[in-house]
């Protein structure tokens, strides 16, 4: 059956457990189908799938009778939730100052041109380049002089220990902590490439000095797993790193789950075993593979992060798009401050998208006697058996970024708990950039959901949008 085949009936569990008969045939200009859902095992970190219509007894998951001994409840909530604003970021950005082809002020007015709000200009921490020099502060200062309605971060792309240079992160601190000084710091401590000795111990003490040394008033840095399966021989091996760090403290908040270098001819600069599937890394864009796996096992992780890993835009080289050219990360923030910021990426407040398909994407679960709608990175408790209604919200612009005639296709809604995950829905958007799902039930040991937009391209990888995740927990 291929991707978008209408059948008669399909069988959907809704949230893994309420079967519900869908009517289908409708074409794209309807908003209703309901189609084949793809079902993931997770099993000591091992994936199989199958295209299947799948049952209750498959599930795993029978309704429990709502009980009295949970209320409706937030167990996790963001402060700022509907009285935020959205800000277009791009965080993974090389100048002169490493082995990028431009200054930092070129890269700034580009970015501010494609309007972009934030940026972070994250530089390699190689000790024997430039990055968190005095130059390098000067640089960015006068900068964020000059472009002061603009966000300009500073931060550091670190080689992890033990890969030497094969594993990188984007490290962000507060510009309160003395950003230059715990960067230095930090540079020549803790990054890994040149080393003798390759030790998994270094990456750990480096989170814990983080910890120690750059949270100010509340404030903790931010730890961002770039392109995780470029180097790697299974993208499931992401999962025993995450593990590892988050042993250690909460400063890795998740992955890049869409590379940068899309406009490389190996997109994302994927050149080995792992390859992207519709321009985002395999440990986001395959339902059951790491992220999934790390929430099914209650880890909250964000990685809804589209960014450009701009270095040079040559086409000879790496034909990179320019920040906010082709990549985005929209963050909710509670206002325009660095520090607010950081504090939207760690709390999972924000989306990545692909070719500007999207704008002001909103997952939200709804639930009777919940004060109000759950959005990504809250966390609710309700009684197992209780109804929820599921709803994907966004803006479509009416060009994307070639400025030709825009569309979202079909928005699908992915369900994980302990054992699986599973693409539960697919609908198309309603006229008024809405998709709802009514009426499903939260099954006996809870689950978390995620959703995605996506454009079809009959000739090319698809475009996404991506959301983070709102986990539904059936006890206290």
């Amino acid at each position: 059956m291929s991707r978008f085949t209408h059948i008669p009936y399909v069988v959907l569990i809704a949230a893994l457990s309420a079967v519900i008969l869908i009517p289908a045939g409708c074409d794209r200009e309807t908003p209703a189908p309901i189609i084949a859902v793809e079902s993931l095992q997770l099993n000591s970190g091992q994936r199989s799938a199958s295209k299947s219509s799948i049952s209750a007894e498959a599930s795993g998951l029978g309704a429990e009778t709502p009980s009295s001994a949970i209320k409706p409840h937030f167990v996790k909530q963001i402060d700022w939730s509907e009285k935020g604003i959205w800000v277009k970021t791009d965080t993974h950005i090389h100048t002169t100052f490493s082995d990028g082809s431009n200054s930092v002020e070129d890269v700034v007015l580009k970015a501010k041109s494609f309007g972009c709000d934030v940026i972070a200009i994250t530089d390699h921490a190689d000790r024997n380049l430039k990055a968190a020099t005095p130059e390098y502060l000067e640089a960015i200062e006068a900068s964020r002089r000059q472009h002061s309605e603009m966000i300009i971060l500073a931060g550091l792309e670190w080689n992890i220990p033990p890969w030497g240079g094969d594993e990188h992160a984007t490290v962000l601190v507060s510009p309160d902590v003395d950003e230059w000084k715990t960067l230095s710091v930090f540079k020549s401590r803790f990054d890994d490439l040149g080393l003798m000795k390759h030790k998994a111990e270094l990456a750990e003490e480096a989170l814990r000095w983080l910890d120690a040394n750059a949270v100010k008033k509340g404030v903790k840095p931010v730890v961002i797993y770039n392109h995780p399966s470029r180097k790697n021989d299974s993208s499931m091996e992401t999962v025993k790193h995450v593990l590892a760090w988050r042993k250690i403290n909460d400063l890795v908040i998740g992955f890049e789950g869409a590379p940068g270098h899309q406009g490389n001819k190996a997109i994302g600069s994927y050149k080995r075993k792992v390859k992207t599937v519709d321009r985002w890394d395999p440990v986001v864009a395959t339902v059951g593979d790491g992220w999934d796996t790390l929430l099914g096992k209650g880890i909250d992780v964000w990685a809804a992060r589209a960014d450009s890993d701009f270095h040079n835009n040559r086409p000879s080289d790496l034909n990179d798009f320019w920040p906010g050219q082709f990549s985005e990360t929209w963050l909710y923030v509670p206002k325009r401050s660095p520090n607010a910021v950081l504090q939207a990426f760690r709390a999972g407040s924000f989306f990545g998208a692909h070719g500007h398909i999207a704008r002001q994407v909103e997952l939200t679960v709804e639930a009777e006697g919940l004060a109000r709608r759950a959005y990504p990175g809250e966390a609710i408790a309700l009684p197992a058996g209780k109804s929820i209604t599921v709803r994907v919200k966004c803006v479509v612009p009416a060009k994307d970024w070639r400025g030709q005639p825009n569309r979202v296709d079909v928005v699908e809604l992915i369900a994980i708990n302990k054992d699986s995950a599973s693409i539960i829905a697919k609908k198309s958007l309603s006229s008024d950039g809405i998709v709802q799902f009514d009426s499903m039930e939260v099954p006996k040991g809870g689950l978390v959901l995620r959703a995605r937009g996506r454009r079809i391209l009959s000739d090319a990888p698809h475009l996404l949008f991506c959301t983070n995740p709102i986990r539904i927990q059936t006890d206290n």
